[in-house]
């Protein structure tokens, strides 16, 4: 299954690259910022392609698609682009995410960055990868000493956002980057480039680079530090090395 999962993902990059620098048309989803490109239909429908001629009877939760339920244990969550925004303005944040849940867990995750040409994957219990290589979270302990990543929700209340769980932290970090792109910087907390990351977002955005990070030796947890609700409609999601997860936790304030 993790051997179609890559190739999935390989070939919906390319698919991403060829459209890349062309002109895009937008299909909005509710706000302005909340849409989707040509690319990520095509990326899509070759992810399901691939995925559904060997595994025909799993079931499918893709962001574009929507919801195919075929009564399996086994459901592949797949975003095709996942940082749009970032894409269509020909940026490198961006990435292509297929994770597999297994009883509603997740069993596996591939990560595609094509810009940084690196395929990041995990299967449950053998370790996380980038390309061939094993990777592993960062030894940060400190907060003064750590990257902590954040992103922002679709046109909101941001200021209310910023109050609640980012100005918390903001002045206690090295430095606080926003990609827009989820699975980007779950990929560079995995492979130890940063010490955490956190954000609202949906189960598609996490399904694969959660796993890659508990994988690589990291914490995912929800802003309160239990368990994610796979089943929810979407949720805040703290991934950290680990170290520095009940620090950030005990600072935000939602």
């Amino acid at each position: 299954m993790i051997e179609i999962a890559k190739r999935a993902a390989l070939e919906a990059g390319e698919i991403a690259v060829s459209f890349q620098g062309k002109l895009h048309s937008i299909k909005r989803k509710g706000t302005a910022d909340n849409f989707s490109t040509e690319a990520d239909i095509a990326s899509e429908k070759k992810i399901l392609e691939v995925l559904k001629s060997a595994f025909p009877d799993h079931n499918f939760l893709s962001e574009e698609a929507g919801r195919e339920d075929n009564g399996s244990v086994y459901t592949w969550v797949i975003d095709p682009i996942d940082g749009t925004t970032m894409y269509a303005s020909e940026l490198p944040f961006y990435g292509i995410s297929i994770g597999l849940f297994k009883d509603n867990k997740p069993y596996l995750g591939v990560l595609n960055l094509p810009a940084l040409e690196a395929l990041y994957w995990a299967v449950l219990g053998e370790g996380a990868y980038k390309n061939d290589n094993k990777i592993k979270v960062s030894s940060q302990k400190e907060l003064s000493d750590s990257i902590l990543a954040i992103d922002w929700e679709w046109m909101g209340d941001r200021e209310k956002e910023a109050k609640d769980y980012i100005l918390p932290f903001l002045d206690k970090v090295k430095y606080a980057p926003s990609f827009g792109s989820v699975g980007f910087a779950l990929c560079l907390v995995a492979e130890g480039k940063m010490a955490g990351y956190f954000h609202w977002a949906y189960p598609w955005d996490f399904a694969a680079g959660a796993l890659i990070i508990e994988e690589a030796g990291g914490r995912v947890t929800d802003h309160t530090g239990k368990p994610l609700n796979w089943l929810a409609e979407d949720m805040r999601v703290l991934a950290t090395n680990g170290l520095i997860h009940d620090q950030i936790i005990s600072l935000i304030n939602i």
